[in-house]
């Protein structure tokens, strides 16, 4: 560790897990730097086998947080969705680091990824720093799954204030996660919290200084179209006790226009960027669907918000079971 460098805490949320997450670690502590890094890897009673890389990784923190959830086996993708949030919350309170990052297993840090997060934070006032994510896997059905979930992140990319930043690829500066900890002291849900800080002026940026690389597999595409629609519907809850009563029903009634709309709005931006136009144009069929999936579930969220179902109350009891 080079002197008057902040120690960085990273959170990896498992989603995947076996060779995807020790592919990530792997990536992790081969770190370019010579940063001081606190690696957190969260896991419970359905992500038992994690533990299992605690041998080849010795200076990583394996946190066992045993049977979590009641002892839910997930059925659905929400419900899997509550495993990352919860884990997230727990992990989080065990960062010590000056800067407290999280990434997923799926995103693979480049080398020079911490570095490039701590190098961001001295350059920058910015509480939440998120950096872009770029696709890994030359399937079509990775690369619809990429622009609908990550086109906005992929380089180049220099965003001040933007509206969304990625809980794959992000990091906090301590001080500004801990102002908001009434928020993710039992959940953590990345537009909540990045949202609250927006409105209290700590100050968001998008960079591809430090890029992460999405490698992921896919079971089937009933299986993706499901974690689409679940994912959304979250989304949706979320997002929906941010509305008053009147734009969560506007946004509920044009859900149904919303796939189209989506769909031009990515094209534009690779258009914009000018680059994977081809891959774009090919992957369009898969794209579409995915959309058509997300778009139902986000309309699914908002009418659960406006019933008066508490998006975070609702997504930790059906959690729970």
């Amino acid at each position: 560790m080079t002197e008057g460098q902040p120690k960085l805490s990273v959170v990896v949320t498992i989603v995947d897990g076996g060779d995807v997450l020790d592919r990530h670690l792997a990536a992790l502590v081969a770190q370019e730097g010579g940063h001081d890094l606190q690696i957190l890897v969260p896991y419970d009673h359905i992500t038992a086998d994690a533990g299992a890389l605690a041998n080849k990784y010795p200076t990583v923190q394996f946190v066992d947080l045993g049977t979590i959830l009641n002892g839910l086996q997930p059925k659905n993708p929400l419900q899997v969705h509550g495993f990352f949030d919860t884990r997230r919350a727990e992990a989080l309170k065990l960062a010590e680091g000056a800067l407290v990052a999280i990434t997923e297993d799926r995103g693979i840090p480049n080398p020079d990824w911490a570095d490039a997060m701590v190098r961001l934070h001295e350059t920058y006032p910015d509480g939440v720093i998120g950096g872009s994510v770029e696709n890994g896997v030359d399937r079509l059905t990775n690369w619809a799954v990429f622009f609908c979930d990550f086109g906005r992140y992929q380089p180049p990319l220099d965003i001040a204030d933007p509206e969304y930043v990625t809980d794959t690829n992000i990091c906090y500066k301590r001080e500004a996660l801990q102002s908001v900890k009434d928020l993710w002291q039992t959940v953590y849900q990345e537009p909540e919290v990045n949202w609250a800080l927006r409105r209290a002026g700590a100050g968001l940026r998008l960079s591809d200084a430090a890029r992460t690389v999405q490698v992921r597999e896919f079971k089937s595409a009933g299986s993706v179209a499901s974690e689409r629609f679940h994912w959304a519907r979250l989304f949706g809850m979320v997002r929906g006790r941010e509305m008053s009563r009147g734009q969560c029903l506007k946004y509920a009634v044009l859900a149904p226009a919303l796939p189209l709309v989506l769909f031009l709005r990515h094209f534009r931006r690779q258009v914009q960027k000018g680059h994977h136009v081809g891959r774009f144009v090919q992957a369009a069929p898969f794209t579409l669907f995915f959309l058509a999936c997300w778009s139902a579930g986000e309309c699914v969220g908002y009418v659960e918000a406006l019933i008066g179902r508490s998006g975070r109350a609702d997504h930790t009891e059906e959690a729970a079971g």
